[in-house]
């Protein structure tokens, strides 16, 4: 299936933040105001514009507008559940629990600290493949430090590297960094990630990449700003934006659990037509203080039509325990909240998720002998 590409409408401060990025420099000589506005709100419409050559694949996955498809033209929308692979479950043997819940993702959190060899990483993306989830493969060694990204990148551009996302890209999306950046200006935001862009692609990556906000991934406002210049900047335009929703309160007083900033949010990005994943959440931020409104998470997510993954299947957290939505990574022992994620919410994993034909046994995948 193929839409015509539509533009990213930017929220207002969004839409402020890119105008000073992409304003000239001028001398401080005071102007009419249409005419000093005038080159800002030219780049700015320039940047909005999603080129018209997106490009579908029968390759990989690929994105047409806010929406992820399948190499078979399915839409995809993700339901899934992270899992801290390099530290709890180095050959991804807690997947097949995780496909109980009828899960069509999971993101592995991988590291080049801890990295055991590419044949390692091959058999754990196989192994999820197998299970029919689709496997984000992210790297979290860079989180809260964007200046770490293009080592990330060189990871991820050596050749044997290489090698097993290309063996994988039919069913796989690649998050470049987990939550890089603290506080960090837009223009270093879309400069840092300009760069990994243009080097991945020029290794031969075709996949989707995904990009987590700044702000330790809950920087919602910057990704918004930043993504139609990123999204020009691949020449693939496919691109998924990735925001963590660690909001244990809102802006105000009278929104605990964040209730109102997720809806508004939620809402900003479709109006943008923004590819957005909600790649983390739980119940509760670090230290477990505070609670965070993971109920309407999933219902607007849903009402939406936006990917989600929970945080995380446990267990081992150690910001919260309570994080773990299971006591012993199976499907038997899920608990609390992450029961109700998977399976009794009604915009559960269980009750809304949709596992494509492409990994599923269907057409697409009987060509590639699976």
């Amino acid at each position: 299936m193929r839409f015509a590409a539509r533009r990213l409408a930017l929220p207002a401060r969004a839409a402020a933040s890119l105008a000073l990025l992409l304003a000239p420099a001028t001398a401080c000589v005071r102007q009419p105001p249409s005419a000093a506005a005038a080159p800002a709100e030219a780049a700015l419409e320039a940047q909005r514009s999603v080129a018209p050559d997106q490009k579908t694949s029968t390759k990989h996955l690929y994105v047409q507008g806010r929406r992820l498809f399948d190499r078979c033209g399915e839409p995809v929308v993700l339901r899934g559940i992270n899992e801290m692979v390099i530290w709890t479950a180095p050959e991804g043997q807690t997947f097949p629990e995780i496909a109980k819940t009828g899960a069509n993702t999971v993101r592995v959190v991988w590291t080049i600290k801890d990295h055991p060899g590419a044949e390692q990483l091959d058999r754990v993306l196989a192994r999820a493949i197998a299970e029919k989830l689709i496997p984000i493969i992210e790297l979290h060694d860079a989180t809260g430090n964007l200046a770490e990204v293009p080592r990330l990148v060189e990871f991820w551009v050596r050749p044997e590297i290489v090698s097993v996302l290309k063996k994988h890209e039919h069913s796989l999306l690649l998050n470049i960094a987990n939550e890089a950046g603290s506080a960090v200006q837009l223009a270093e935001y879309v400069s840092t990630y300009t760069s990994a862009i243009e080097k991945l692609r020029s290794a031969g990556l075709e996949l989707p990449l995904m990009i987590d906000a700044p702000g330790w991934g809950q920087d919602i406002d910057t990704l918004q700003a930043a993504a139609p210049a990123l999204m020009q900047a691949d020449p693939r335009r496919n691109l998924l934006f990735s925001a963590h929703l660690w909001w244990s309160k809102g802006e105000s007083s009278d929104d605990p659990g964040s209730t109102k900033r997720i809806r508004s949010e939620i809402e900003e990005s479709v109006a943008m037509d923004l590819p957005l994943v909600i790649g983390e959440f739980a119940h509760a931020g670090v230290g477990c203080s505070r609670s965070i409104d993971y109920s309407t998470i999933l219902t607007e997510a849903e009402r939406a039509g936006i990917g989600w993954l929970a945080w995380s299947w446990g267990p081992g957290n150690r910001d919260c325990n309570e994080m773990d939505m299971t006591t012993a990574g199976t499907f038997e022992t899920l608990q609390g909240w992450g029961l109700d994620v998977s399976v009794n919410h009604p915009a559960s994993i269980q009750k809304t998720a949709k596992i494509p034909r492409s990994m599923s046994g269907g057409a697409c995948a009987v060509e590639l002998g699976r």
